[in-house]
């Protein structure tokens, strides 16, 4: 498991494509293709995923990545590797938490709507 602290130091974004076809059944996470910057190529999917507060108005997070396709060679546990998968998660969280807003304002507009006819 590794740990992850949100940085928003971090560079530029690391561009990324879900694998849907690439899943092996429907319990798990769908797998993930980095496909710019310094880990290209690598695939992932993310297992356990932990959340606890840290003391200081923060959230630590802890989570379990299954390695799929990576480089011989390659230190699963290099920091800079875990950084991006967090940092992906963190995106892929927000891109959900804005498209829950996006769905609730459409159901609020046409609530409305309903309610002024």
């Amino acid at each position: 498991m590794w740990k992850f602290k949100k940085d928003l130091s971090m560079g530029k974004a690391v561009e990324y494509k879900f694998l849907p076809e690439a899943s092996v059944d429907s319990t798990q996470t769908c797998p993930i293709q980095i496909t710019s910057g310094q880990f290209a190529g690598i695939v992932y999917r993310y297992g356990k995923i932990d959340f606890k507060e840290d003391g200081n108005d923060g959230l630590n997070v802890t989570m379990e990545i299954e390695m799929i396709k990576f480089p011989e060679g390659f230190d699963q546990a290099d920091k800079d590797f875990t950084q991006t998968a967090g940092e992906i998660f963190v995106k892929i969280i927000e891109s959900q938490v804005e498209s829950d807003d996006d769905k609730d304002l459409e159901a609020d507009v046409h609530e409305d709507h309903l309610d002024n006819a």
